[in-house]
């Protein structure tokens, strides 16, 4: 495997022939050294974060997820007007290459994503990724001060 001056991502990591991997089979194409390339976008980052704490999801509760964490908002408060624009570039960008890459499995007709064989591996460097991140994990809703709650009635 050759390497060019290229940024590390799979659309620039080429075989020894030559040969653009997106047009191999996933047997036969080389495996990336590093997920430096593909975590360099946050949504393909969020993806990985979000598959740390669970081996499989759908469509709908991943971009409902991400769509809260790039703002900043609980999920149950993401409306679909917010979260159409990150599913669509889910489907048709990043699960797609994470998918090629190894580290995830996506059917775009059922719309399940899954944990790949390739996850494993690289969980380390997607737990520092995610250190980097500040931790970006599930948005928690304030909690209410104890000192201020009404009193419990002892009836």
């Amino acid at each position: 495997m050759t390497v060019r001056n290229l940024p590390i991502s799979l659309d620039c990591i080429l075989c020894e022939s030559g040969s653009n991997p997106r047009n191999m089979s996933k047997a036969t194409r080389p495996t990336t050294p590093s997920t430096s390339g593909l975590l360099s976008h946050s949504r393909c980052r969020y993806v990985t974060y979000y598959l740390l704490e669970t081996r499989h999801t759908d469509i709908e509760t991943l971009s409902r997820q991400i769509t809260a964490w790039e703002r900043g908002e609980s999920p149950e408060t993401v409306s679909e007007s917010a979260r159409r624009p990150v599913r669509t570039s889910l489907i048709h960008d990043h699960l797609p290459r994470l998918d090629e890459d190894g580290l995830v499995e996506f059917d775009p007709r059922s719309g399940s994503v899954t944990r790949a064989a390739g996850f494993e591996p690289r969980r380390e460097e997607i737990k520092q990724a995610r250190v980097l991140d500040g931790d970006v994990g599930p948005v928690e809703e304030p909690i209410d001060s104890v000192r201020y709650a009404e009193p419990a009635s002892g009836n």
